[in-house]
């Protein structure tokens, strides 16, 4: 029976249906002869993965009166709007030791159905909710979802959703989505930082204002927080965490959002600390070293815990492979450095990080087994940490555009040059000569995924990548500045070649085939096929990826725009200006309208020679023509000032997927849809083996991102 009814911890519980437990009209007892108004449910509701016969029920209650007595709930579940017959009726708990949340576990459900659902407090009720289960494995049915990430509260509006859900909204009811998959970034750990403030198309900063004229901001941490040596404040406490989700889910937009779809989500680094990896945070880039924080570690991911409805300790096996996945445990950790760069034994981070487990995969239906992989509590560090980067002032930022081959010899470690890796690679001091490769998955994770990948029957492999796959390389070899060209972020899995190298190849060698990479993280859209090995003489395919930006975070064009804005040095001033005219330059000085234009789509998909075609004419045809084929030519599609999301649909023959990006707004819009600027739509075609994975060019309405218009 799965431990029924019993408290598993702090707001967790299991609820079953079934045809016995129909209990009548949908009138609680809590409501009999109790005030209303004294309780309210601020943060609303919300569902997460679903399978065929259960669905996890969220909310979060609160006292009107502050009080930090525990709650009494009841939650309904009916598969009718009007809840006049209810097929749950569960009395639950919420307590202060889970800041009033309360998880749920609603199994014996039918498969494939829509419920709707809704907490009562004494005579309170929260909003209605709306979710469904998953078909069963064997169902040939088509699957339709949302793939979105990265919703920085400060950084803009979440009118993403608000698009999202009106077009479902007037869809056909067999055209709408069945879930949301988020791939990281629900939250972001700091407020008040510079690089979440909001910035226009013409990188000016914008003031944003909510409906009552005040800043949207996060309002302080409870605790304090922290603050770096730049000024930025971050989250430090369980407490501070709490907030930052409470202050988040206030958004009108992302409540309706969860309210009407199931999330299946991940987290990336933001839940935790920026580009982080294990327990480190690394906000001092002077430092030599990253900073150990494995309390903090712990702390979000006992928020996490609390505030993202995910199944995990009652996870359920998917053709036959074990799950791994296993709910939050309050451990004991203090903070404690370690020296170690790849498997690190030290005791505070190894109970840190195995205070939960989230990597898990779900089936839907026939064609899709969806697996989740946590890319940042078990990998490795960064090829070429901060000590090795900071001081070069060729280097705008330690973690970003850095120079490919040192990046990729280091994360190859003592097996780099045959096993004789070298003791500097371009002028840079090779700390990893002696570590073991690189890792983003960790051994265990890494050998659940092979099972997982080899022993699915689905008909497609659907990957939640938090992030990309792709190698996104800078040519600039059309400039006297950098001398090499660089990979635009080593923090991706362009910093992990060797082990994307090795499940590329085990894919291939096991003849697994229809693996696709949903991604987020980069604040852009890309699209593009993996290779094997994108060094090799002459890759092969083996999988796609498709990176959906951001739903409100600042774009990956503002931030490369910004990394170059700042004090050069005279000495290099004018080879500096080649560099940023790769980037951006001002359209109206030769003609043409944009003051910024977005030349980092041009240098990306064209390379250098074009870019600076594009920079000195700003004529769409020339700059086409001065394309070179050979740079990044695995890619389909760019657009690094995107904000939005992406649609997919699959069945037994394809996935039809379309990346949306939004036209962006600084102003509250309400109910009101921000519109749509373009999108960029792809058909996968099913393969018989790896190598015949291809993405075809894709089918563009609205308006395009440069160079394409």
């Amino acid at each position: 029976m799965k431990r029924r009814d019993f408290l598993k911890s702090a707001g967790c519980f299991i609820a079953s249906a079934s045809v016995s437990g129909l209990v009548g009209c949908g009138t609680s007892s809590n409501k009999a002869a109790v005030a209303a108004g004294l309780y309210g449910f601020p943060q609303g509701v919300a569902s997460g993965d679903p399978e065929p016969g259960s669905v996890m029920l969220w909310t979060r209650v609160a006292a009107k009166d502050k009080s930090t007595e525990p709650i009494e709930l009841t939650l309904e579940v009916s598969d009718t709007k009007t809840f006049d017959m209810l097929v749950v009726s569960k009395t639950v708990q919420a307590s202060s030791a889970s800041d009033f949340t309360v998880r749920v576990l609603v199994d014996q459900l039918s498969a494939n159905t829509i419920y709707y659902y809704r907490f009562v407090a004494g005579a309170d009720e929260s909003r209605v909710g709306r979710t469904r289960t998953a078909p069963k494995a064997d169902a040939d049915v088509p699957v339709r979802f949302a793939w979105v990430s990265c919703q920085d509260y400060a950084a803009n509006y979440y009118s993403a959703y608000r698009q999202l859900l009106n077009d479902d909204a007037a869809a056909a009811e067999a055209d709408q989505l069945h879930f949301v998959l988020h791939i990281g970034d629900f939250i972001y750990e700091t407020r008040a930082a510079d690089f979440q403030m909001p910035i226009d198309d013409d990188l000016k900063p914008v003031m944003l204002l909510d409906s009552a004229g005040k800043p949207r901001v996060v309002p302080p941490f409870p605790s304090g927080g922290r603050k770096a040596k730049d000024g930025t404040n971050f989250a430090e406490s369980v407490d501070d965490y709490r907030h930052l989700y409470k202050s988040y889910l206030l958004d009108a937009d992302l409540q309706d959002a969860r309210a009407r779809w199931p999330f299946i989500s991940m987290w990336d680094d933001h839940e935790f600390t920026d580009d982080c990896w294990q327990t480190q945070a690394n906000y001092d880039r002077t430092a030599s070293t990253d900073e150990p924080s494995q309390t903090r570690r712990v702390a979000a991911s006992q928020a996490w815990f609390e505030f993202v409805p995910a199944v995990l300790s009652e996870a359920t096996s998917v053709d036959g492979v074990k799950p791994d996945a296993k709910d939050f445990e309050a451990v004991h950790v203090t903070d404690t450095k370690y020296t170690e760069m790849v498997e690190v034994t030290e005791p505070n981070n190894v109970k840190a990080i195995s205070a939960i487990s989230i990597y898990r995969n779900l089936r839907w239906g026939k064609h899709v087994d969806l697996v989740l992989t946590d890319n940042r509590s078990y990998r490795s560090d960064h090829a070429m940490p901060e000590e090795v980067t900071n001081g070069n002032a060729l280097i705008f930022s330690p973690r970003a555009a850095l120079p490919k081959d040192p990046v990729n010899i280091m994360d190859e470690g003592k097996t780099a040059m045959g096993g004789n890796p070298p003791d500097k690679v371009a002028g840079f001091k090779n700390l990893r000569k002696d570590s073991d490769p690189g890792t983003m998955l960790g051994p265990k994770q890494k050998t659940w995924w092979k099972a997982v990948m080899q022993g699915s029957t689905a008909t497609w492999k659907v990957w939640g990548n938090s992030v990309p796959m792709l190698r996104i390389l800078l040519d600039t070899k059309d400039q006297q500045l950098i001398p090499a060209d660089l990979l635009l972020s080593p923090d991706a899995w362009d910093g992990y070649n060797t082990e994307r190298k090795e499940l590329m190849k085990f894919l291939r060698d096991s003849a697994i085939a229809n693996v696709v990479s949903f991604s987020g993280d980069h604040h852009a859209h890309f699209a593009g096929v993996i290779f094997d090995d994108y060094d090799a003489m002459t890759p092969k395919p083996v999988m796609v990826d498709l990176c959906a930006a951001g739903i409100s975070s600042r774009s990956q064009f503002a931030e490369v725009a910004a990394a170059l804005s700042g004090a050069i040095p005279a000495s290099i001033a004018m080879a500096a200006e080649q560099v940023k005219r790769l980037i951006t330059y001002d359209a109206t000085k030769l003609g043409g309208q944009d003051k910024t234009v977005v030349n980092l789509n041009t240098l990306i998909r064209y390379g250098s020679h074009a870019a600076n075609v594009a920079a000195d004419t700003n004529d769409l045809a020339k700059t086409a023509a001065a394309r070179d084929p050979k740079i990044n030519s695995h890619l389909r599609y760019a657009d690094s000032r995107a904000t939005g999301y992406g649609l997919a649909s699959v069945t037994a023959d394809k996935i039809s997927a379309t990346l949306v990006t939004i036209e962006r707004s600084f102003e509250p819009l309400g109910s009101k849809s921000p519109g749509i600027r373009g999108s960029a739509s792809f058909d996968i075609a099913h393969a018989q083996k790896p190598e015949d994975a291809a993405l075809p060019e894709p089918k563009l309405t609205g308006k395009q991102p440069f160079p394409l218009a």
